[in-house]
């Protein structure tokens, strides 16, 4: 970036206080990527910032490049969308903290990705303007968030075939029920996405059709690194399970309500894609252990 002005939309990511006044914040901008910059008096200044640069804002920031240092100079902040009723819900709350702390983690600066803005902006909306409080509404937009921002990232697993042997998933969305999910395939976060049975069982896996193995009706850790899955670092997952997520990747965000859903694709897109992003960060987010002690589903390692 060379030596200038410049206005950007931006989605706050973080904001640590630095020193008396300043603040450093971290945020994603639909034209330059991610970026981080300094508010210079942004805790002292009640005019220019106010609560334009908290997390969880969409705003429109003016900054000053020096053409040397990392850090851009935010002079001034216009809010476009502060995603007020989000923030009354604490649960909502922590979907919208777990987001942002994802996007971060897994980009990284100079790298400009129009359709990561477009992304957080369009699912925290969804998330803001929600009538109804529904745990399970919730949970399909976060699986819909996470699948989508690996796609566009360049992480998203295979799910069109086997990874093992390139045979086709065969199936539809619609095969599971909404009560009991009968594992007819393997996930391998290690291998990068879907492992047909006669390969996973080949591999070491947990036996998909003999009746071993997790089932969607039985707890599941959601920390841990090691239940449920075989000797071949496999997990035993449903056929509608992958067409859902791969359906999803795919799906217009504005329209993702639309997508349908059961316990069984969430529970199983849950374990999985927690799996696999932990497999590709290398550690859980603070914000999800945060988010799953507020639901009380928290399980110790």
């Amino acid at each position: 970036m060379k030596r200038g002005a410049y206005k950007a939309r931006a989605i706050i990511l973080n904001s640590v206080d630095y020193s008396e006044s300043d603040c450093i914040l971290t945020f994603y901008t639909k034209e330059y990527g991610k970026m981080s910059g300094i508010a210079k008096g942004a805790r002292r200044s009640r005019r220019r910032f106010v609560a334009n640069i908290d997390p969880l804002c969409n705003s429109t920031l003016l900054f000053f490049h020096n053409g040397k240092s990392e850090l851009v100079r935010v002079d001034d902040a216009t809010l476009i969308d502060g995603f007020v009723m989000l923030k009354t819900d604490i649960e909502r709350y922590s979907i919208g903290c777990y987001m942002l702390e994802l996007a971060s983690e897994m980009t990284r600066e100079g790298h400009v990705l129009p359709d990561v803005y477009d992304l957080l902006r369009d699912f925290l909306g969804l998330l803001d303007t929600s009538d109804v409080m529904d745990s399970e509404a919730d949970d399909a937009l976060l699986r819909s968030f996470e699948i989508k921002l690996l796609s566009y990232l360049g992480y998203l697993p295979h799910l069109n075939g086997c990874v093992e042997c390139s045979e086709p998933i065969v199936g539809t969305v619609g095969e599971v029920s909404d009560t009991v999910g009968t594992a007819t395939l393997f996930f391998s976060s290690e291998r990068g996405g879907a492992v047909c049975a006669p390969c996973g069982n080949a591999i070491g896996g947990l036996g998909v059709g003999g009746g071993a193995g997790w089932n969607s009706g039985q707890p599941f850790d959601l920390f841990s690194t090691a239940d449920g899955r075989g000797s071949g670092g496999l997990q035993p997952v449903s056929t509608g399970t992958v067409k859902w997520l791969s359906t999803a990747a795919r799906f217009d965000s504005m329209k993702i309500k639309r997508l349908k859903t059961s316990s069984v694709f969430l529970k199983e897109g849950e374990r999985l894609l927690g799996d696999f992003i932990r497999h590709q960060i290398g550690r859980e987010l603070k914000t999800k252990r945060f988010m799953y002690k507020l639901r009380g589903t928290a399980t110790s390692t």
